[in-house]
């Protein structure tokens, strides 16, 4: 038989290659679309490439523009060029060569057009180092000013450069601190063999006797911390305005909502005591349950210097948020509120390098210490036996006609920070007395409400207060309370922490 092609079958055939052709085509047509597409996004105007070298002309010109700001920072602190060796001969307030140990080795990072990355790296340092004139070296930060002082009488410094020391100048005195502008803040020395928490016997609670490792790095870095000079302030007083007899002399730096004070309620709370979370916006809670969430408050950062209304009717939270705030945007320290081992470890600087007696302590503000020569102002305290109404003030009044006596309720006032050279003890205010004083130790008590029986986190106050006996209440005691309690005793202490 002849064999017949089939039409269909060559039809379908060339259709088939038809089909081929043109989807080579269109592929290579897309291929091309996406190439260009691909070179456009790699060298085009806005391409990766360009964008690459952009990114690198950006962060060269950010490196160098904080070069020039740390210059700048250098020679206004006379950094700039070869610094000498600290002897004992070396006067107070010079500025020094500092150990190796307080420089890090900081990496730079660079993206180039070929991928590859240039890595360089410099020396740098968040502190220099200022003599004391004992041989000793301290460490400043970067923005702040040694004002005076040495090892045995406490190093102050500062975060404004009108404070800076000056040769002829003691800075330090009773009589100079109301002339300081800034935040003062008092260095600590102490090895990173001796920085651990003290059983000092006078505890009416269980407490964390851990260390955490994250303070360890800046003791074993610098040998010492900053602590604050003064109790955590909500205003200073502005002696222009005494001067001109207005009725509030105060420059308030934290400021209530709704026109509130501390010593008109923020808020009324049922079952405590009227001054409901004065800050932070936290949830207490019970064994890990959540009991109740507070609201923000206040506005501002606190000031740690003499003649202001200290934070009273601070809660945990607001402690630790407000301590947190001061220094949150400084990129060479930051600050925190003080934890248990500081204040251990400063009342053994205290105690040692001051020869002071820190267990039956005469030389704060207690109920039964009579303090005179006062200066700056004070706010009369309610007493009550119900705690409830415990803790009413009325307002701030001149300390000029008051001498506070050792008769009891009599002498229930609250002081502005630095009201008399009896409270001072190594350059540091109000250790002893005035406030209760918040730390980041816990408490690991079951404490309760007074009214409700709801068992809240607990947490060390240290200090004692004005409504406290100085025999009961020395520094060295651990009291506790829970976190969200907003006492009118109850106030804070920040800390430095070096970077």
């Amino acid at each position: 038989m002849k064999y017949k092609k089939n039409s269909n079958v060559v039809v379908d055939h060339v259709f088939t290659q038809g089909i081929t052709l043109i989807s080579l085509v269109i592929t290579i047509i897309l291929l091309l679309i996406l190439a260009g597409i691909g070179i456009n996004l790699s060298i085009g105007e806005n391409g990766l490439f360009n964008k690459a070298k952009y990114a690198k002309e950006k962060y060269l010109n950010a490196q160098a523009f904080e070069k020039e700001q740390l210059n700048e920072l250098y020679e206004e602190l006379g950094l700039l060029g070869d610094l000498p060796e600290n002897t004992p001969e070396t006067n107070a307030g010079t500025i020094v060569k500092m150990p190796s140990s307080w420089e890090t080795s900081t990496p730079y990072y660079v993206s180039t057009e070929t991928g590859k990355e240039i890595i360089s790296s410099k020396k740098v340092a968040s502190v220099y180092a200022v003599s004391t004139g004992d041989g000793k070296s301290v460490p400043v930060p970067l923005g702040f000013y040694y004002v005076g002082g040495d090892y045995s009488t406490g190093v102050v410094i500062s975060d404004n450069k009108e404070d800076k020391y000056e040769q002829g100048k003691d800075k330090t005195t009773h009589e100079y601190a109301t002339k300081l502008k800034g935040n003062q803040f008092i260095w600590i020395p102490c090895n990173i063999d001796n920085y651990h928490k003290i059983d000092w016997g006078k505890e009416t609670s269980k407490w964390d006797i851990e260390t955490y490792e994250s303070e360890y790095w800046q003791i074993e870095k610098y040998d010492g911390f900053y602590i604050g000079r003064y109790e955590a302030g909500v205003g200073t007083l502005n002696e222009d305005k005494k001067a001109n007899n207005e009725t509030d002399p105060f420059d308030y730096s934290v400021t209530f909502n709704g026109n509130a004070s501390l010593f008109n309620a923020v808020e009324i709370q049922e079952g405590i005591n009227g001054w409901l979370w004065q800050n932070y916006n936290f949830t207490t809670f019970k064994q890990g349950i959540p009991l109740i969430s507070g609201s923000n408050k206040a506005t501002g950062n606190i000031v740690v210097k003499a003649n202001s209304i200290p934070y009273y009717h601070s809660d945990y939270y607001t402690a630790t948020e407000m301590s947190r705030r001061l220094y949150s945007n400084n990129q060479y320290v930051k600050s925190g509120l003080v934890t248990g081992t500081m204040w251990d470890v400063m009342l053994k600087y205290i105690k040692e390098t001051g020869n002071v007696d820190i267990t039956t302590s005469t030389w704060g503000n207690y109920d039964n210490v009579a303090l005179s020569n006062l200066r700056g102002y004070y706010t009369n305290v309610t007493y009550s036996t119900n705690r409830n109404t415990l803790g009413a003030t009325d307002g701030f009044k001149s300390c000029e006609n008051l001498i506070t006596t050792n008769s009891g309720i009599n002498s229930y006032v609250i002081l502005t920070t630095g009201s008399t050279e009896q409270v001072k003890k190594m350059n540091l205010y109000d250790v002893a007395g005035n406030l209760w004083e918040w730390t980041q130790e816990a408490s690991y008590i079951n404490n309760l409400n007074y009214n409700t029986n709801i068992a809240y986190n607990s947490y060390i106050n240290r200090g004692g207060g004005f409504d406290c006996p100085y025999t009961t209440y020395p520094p060295t005691i651990r009291g506790d309370n829970y976190g969200s309690a907003t006492f009118t005793n109850r106030g804070f202490r920040i800390a430095l922490y070096l970077q």
